[in-house]
C-alpha cells in the first residue's frame, strides 16, 4: 500500500490520482477478459457449412477468423465464421453485422465517445482525450 503514498514534508498522504488510475486499469483488464468470454462463447457464430447470402446464393463455410477489437474495456480478439460466396466473389463474417463491428475495428461504445470527443477536439488529438479520461488507448 506504501506505492500508493506520497510524501509531502514530514506527513504521508494518499495519492489517490494514482490509486484511482491503478484499480481502474484492473478493472478494464478484468473487465476485456470477461467480455472476450462472452463474445466467444457463441464458437464463432457458426451456423452451418453453408448459408444463404442477401441475393440467394449459398455462401460456404471456409474457416474462423479473429479480429482485434478496441473496446471501453480494452482491446479484446473476437472469433468469427467465415462464409465464402463464389458467385458474389466476396466473404463475410455474420457475428460482425451483429455485434455492429463490420468494416471496423472499434465497438460500438468506442464509437460513440470517439464522435462525442471529436465533437470537441480535433479528431487527430482526440486519442489524448480517450487515453486520459476514459483508459483507452488507440491511434487514428
Amino acid at each position: 500500500m506504501t506505492l500508493f503514498y506520497k510524501a509531502q514534508g514530514n506527513d504521508e498522504h494518499i495519492d489517490l490520482e494514482s490509486l484511482e488510475m491503478c484499480i481502474r486499469s484492473s478493472m478494464h483488464h478484468i473487465g476485456s477478459i470477461m467480455l472476450e468470454q462472452l463474445l466467444n462463447a457463441d464458437e464463432g457464430g457458426y451456423k452451418s457449412r453453408s448459408i444463404p447470402c442477401n441475393k440467394g446464393h449459398k455462401c460456404e463455410f471456409i474457416a474462423y477468423r479473429d479480429k482485434e477489437l478496441l473496446t471501453v474495456l480494452g482491446h479484446v480478439k473476437v472469433n468469427r465464421a467465415y462464409y465464402y460466396d463464389k458467385k458474389c466473389n466476396s466473404g463475410f463474417c455474420p457475428k460482425d453485422k451483429r455485434l455492429d463491428i463490420e468494416g471496423t475495428s472499434f465497438s460500438p461504445g468506442v464509437r460513440r465517445m470517439m464522435g462525442k470527443v471529436g465533437a470537441y477536439r480535433p479528431f487527430g488529438l482526440g486519442h489524448e482525450d480517450m487515453k486520459e479520461m476514459a483508459g483507452i488507448s488507440y491511434r487514428p
